[in-house]
């Protein structure tokens, strides 16, 4: 059987619908801190299970008869680590033979954010298990341009951090469409591997690219931080969120490296989808 973890989460759901095409449902479980949540999976046939990683005592029973699992990592920042070890150890003591696992770009325990030293000590520990693993490091979500790039225009010019990283954006739906078809055991690749959209575009390619899509130019502006930070409070949001936007996409465009790879059609088959479509949204 396929066992998946977070399958009420927007990536899980996602994932649950391509596995639908993949394997019959009744060989899928699906688990949720909430099983009620699932009533619409349970009435296709799919197994729902109560799995909460806050209570590693749930995590066995729920991966009971699951020989391949996918874990999709939890958003407990400064918790996660243990909660994923511990279900990398119910795995183990399910019988579970293979672990597919929602990692992050340049996931490292010397990287300079929490996020990739908690992605990559929970790798470690799929390493240590003894199970066959892959560990999917999905690249940046498309789907959160729209609100960045309308957050940073400010009349005809978006405003640029400074950064010589460019992320490859990549749909949410590659990235379960991707899950699934490993976790179906649809691919052979193990693991670290790069899940990247087509092309890595900075925010002043962003920019650009914006402005062919809608026929409007947009002019990218480069400055530091402080000075971003200043014009957003100017443009009218509050000191907060303007500080925290700056340095999510400092972050963006500062950690790691500029990789795009082939994967998601390794994987699939299929070729994984340009920004375009979601810049067209704004145009």
């Amino acid at each position: 059987m396929y066992a998946l973890t977070g399958a009420n989460g927007n990536l899980g759901r996602l994932a649950l619908q391509h596995l639908l095409t993949l394997v019959p449902a009744e060989q899928i479980i699906a688990t949720t801190r909430n099983p009620q949540a699932l009533e619409d999976f349970a009435a296709k046939g799919v197994v729902v299970r109560r799995a909460d990683f806050s209570d590693p005592t749930t995590l066995r029973a729920a991966f009971a008869g699951a020989t391949r699992l996918l874990i999709i990592s939890t958003d407990a920042v400064g918790q996660r680590v243990e909660q994923h070890r511990a279900a990398v150890q119910a795995a183990v003591q399910a019988g579970v033979q293979h672990i597919t696992y929602t990692s992050a770009p340049d996931a490292s325990t010397d990287a300079p954010h929490p996020v990739q030293q908690e992605h990559a000590h929970t790798e470690i520990a799929l390493a240590a298990s003894g199970l066959a693993w892959t560990a999917l490091r999905n690249n940046y979500y498309t789907e959160l341009l729209p609100g960045i790039l309308q957050t940073l225009q400010v009349g005809n010019e978006l405003l640029v951090p400074e950064g010589h990283v460019k992320p490859a954006w990549i749909t949410r739906d590659d990235c379960a469409r991707s899950a699934a078809f490993v976790l179906a055991g649809k691919s052979d690749l193990t693991g670290p591997q790069d899940l990247t959209g087509p092309e890595a575009l900075g925010f002043a390619d962003l920019a650009r690219r914006w402005s062919q899509l809608s026929g409007h130019t947009i002019t990218p502006i480069t400055e530091s931080d402080q000075e971003l930070t200043a014009r957003l409070i100017a443009k009218g949001l509050p000191e907060q969120a303007a500080t925290g936007t700056i340095g999510l996409i400092a972050w963006f465009t500062r950690n790691g490296e500029t990789r795009v790879t082939n994967v998601v059609e390794q994987i699939t088959g299929t070729r994984a989808v340009p920004v375009d479509a979601q810049l067209r949204t704004l145009a």
